[in-house]
C-alpha cells in the first residue's frame, strides 16, 4: 500500500482532485470531493466514475499550477488560503497515505484511495442548510408546499438506483484492495436499507488496512447503533477491516440546535454520542457546520465536547461553512465581517486542546474566521434569508425570531423585509 505524500508541490495541486471520489448514488454523479460540481455518470461506462473527463481536466490544470474553472467548487478552499488559512487541500496535501497506489504524474487515470459514497437521501432530518438530494424529510416537505426560496424544488428518485450500487459493488469488488478509506453518507445510513449490502460485503471480503467512516446525525434508537457498532467491532476482530470511524454531525446547541437540524431530539443524540465514548476502541468526530443560526449557541457545543474529552480524550472535532445550494442564505458572510466577530473569537480562543490533531482543527476553525470575518454585507441575500425563515416557520409551525433574537433585531434595524 502506498503510505507516501502527495508528490505535487504548487499552490493549486489538490491529493483529493487525484485520490478521492464522492458518488452520489441516489442520482448517480461523481465528484472528486463532496464541494466539487458533480457530474453524470452513465451506466454503461460506469468504470470511469472517477476518471471523466471534467476531473482530468482538473488534474492537468493542478499539474501546470492553475486551479480549477470558477464554479467548479474548489473556490472553498481558495477563498481560504487567500486570506491565510488552513484549508481542506493544504491540510490533507500532508497527510500520508492519500496519494493513489498507481499515481503516475504522466497519467490521469487514477483509482481512488478515498470512496465517498451516499447511499440515499433517506432522512429523519430536515436541517435547514440541507437539500432534498440528501433529505428525504426535505423532498417530502418540496413535494408538499413547493419550492424554496434560493430554488430547491421536489426531485424524482433514480429508478436504476440498484443497478448503479450493483455496478459500484462489482467495481470495489475489483478494486478493495486498492482503498484506505470508504466512507459511507447519508442521508442518514443508519437508516438507509443499502447500508446492509456493504457490511455484508466488508463481511465477505478482507482490506486489513481499510478505515470505514460513517456519517451519523445519532437521532436513531440507541438499540440502532448499538447494533451497528458491536457488528463493526466483529469486523475489526476478523481483521475484515482496520477501524470504525463515527462522524457524529452536529451545529450548536439547545433549542437552536433543534430549529437548525428539524426533527432532532437533542436529548437522543445526547444518550447515543454518550454511549459511542464508552467504545474508546471507536474513532469519534464532531462534524459542525457554521452558518448564519449556528454561530451564536457554537460555543455551548463546544463547550461539551470539551468536557466530553475528559472522559475520551480521542474525540476530535472539523468545522465546516455551509455550502451548496442554501450558502445562498446561510452563509454567515452575508451579515459582514463584525456580526459574528465576537462569537468567532471565542469559539477559537476557547478550543479544547486535548491532542495535537487538536492543534491542526483549531488551525482550520482560525481559517473559516478569517473568512467570516474579511466579509461585506450583502442586503440581497439577507432580504432572502428573512423569506426563507419566514417561509420555514409557515411549513414547520416554528419560530426563528424567538430562538433567534439577534438576527430579528438585525432585520429590524437595518430594515431588511
Amino acid at each position: 500500500m502506498s503510505n507516501k505524500i502527495f508528490p505535487i508541490k504548487n499552490d493549486a495541486a489538490c491529493v483529493f482532485k487525484w485520490g478521492w471520489n464522492t458518488f452520489r448514488l441516489h442520482d448517480a454523479t461523481s465528484s472528486s470531493c463532496h464541494r466539487v460540481q458533480p457530474v453524470h455518470i452513465e451506466l454503461d461506462d460506469f468504470d470511469n466514475f472517477h476518471n471523466t473527463p471534467a476531473a482530468i481536466e482538473d488534474r492537468q490544470r493542478m499539474l501546470d499550477n492553475q486551479w480549477p474553472q470558477a464554479g467548479r467548487g474548489c473556490e472553498y478552499c481558495k477563498d481560504i488560503e487567500d486570506l491565510g488559512g488552513v484549508s481542506d487541500r493544504t491540510f490533507h496535501n500532508n497527510i500520508p497515505g492519500l496519494t493513489p497506489v498507481d499515481f503516475d504524474i504522466n497519467t490521469n487515470q487514477v483509482t481512488p484511495r478515498i470512496l465517498e459514497i451516499y447511499l440515499s437521501n433517506t432522512c429523519d432530518l430536515a436541517c435547514v442548510y440541507c437539500m432534498p438530494i440528501f433529505s428525504s424529510r426535505i423532498n417530502d416537505e418540496l413535494k408538499r408546499y413547493g419550492s424554496t426560496p434560493v430554488g430547491l424544488q421536489y426531485i424524482s428518485p433514480l429508478t436504476n438506483r440498484a443497478e448503479y450500487l450493483n455496478k459500484f459493488l462489482a467495481w470495489l469488488d475489483n478494486n478493495y484492495g486498492k482503498i484506505k478509506r470508504l466512507s459511507i453518507q447519508g442521508g442518514e445510513p443508519l437508516l438507509q436499507i443499502e447500508l446492509s449490502r456493504f457490511l455484508e460485503f466488508m463481511e465477505q471480503h478482507q482490506n486489513p488496512t481499510l478505515e470505514v467512516t460513517i456519517n451519523s446525525n445519532l437521532n436513531c434508537k440507541p438499540d440502532r447503533l448499538k447494533e451497528f457498532v458491536e457488528f463493526s467491532k466483529r469486523l475489526i476482530e476478523k481483521k475484515k477491516i482496520r477501524r470504525l470511524d463515527i462522524n457524529c454531525s452536529l451545529d450548536c446547541w439547545g433549542p437552536q440546535a433543534e430549529f437548525v437540524r428539524y426533527g432532532l431530539d437533542l436529548s437522543t443524540w445526547e444518550k447515543n454520542f454518550e454511549y459511542l465514548i464508552t467504545n474508546r476502541w471507536l474513532t469519534i468526530n464532531v462534524q459542525h457546520v457554521l452558518t448564519s443560526l449556528s454561530i451564536f449557541t457554537t460555543k455551548e457545543l463546544q463547550d461539551k465536547i470539551s468536557e466530553y474529552k475528559k472522559i475520551n480524550p480521542n474525540i476530535t472535532q472539523a468545522y465546516h461553512i455551509v455550502d451548496g445550494a442554501n450558502e445562498i442564505v446561510y452563509r454567515p458572510e452575508i451579515f459582514g465581517g463584525e456580526f459574528y466577530s465576537e462569537y468567532l473569537d471565542e469559539l477559537v480562543s476557547t478550543y479544547p486542546i486535548v491532542r495535537e490533531w487538536d492543534n491542526n482543527a483549531k488551525q482550520r476553525l482560525e481559517g473559516l474566521a478569517k473568512l467570516i470575518k474579511s466579509s461585506t454585507r450583502d442586503v440581497e441575500r439577507l432580504k432572502m434569508l428573512k423569506t426563507t425563515l419566514d417561509q420555514l416557520d409557515f411549513r414547520r409551525k416554528t419560530n426563528w425570531r424567538e430562538l433567534f433574537p439577534k438576527i430579528d433585531e438585525y432585520f429590524n434595524s437595518n430594515g431588511i423585509k
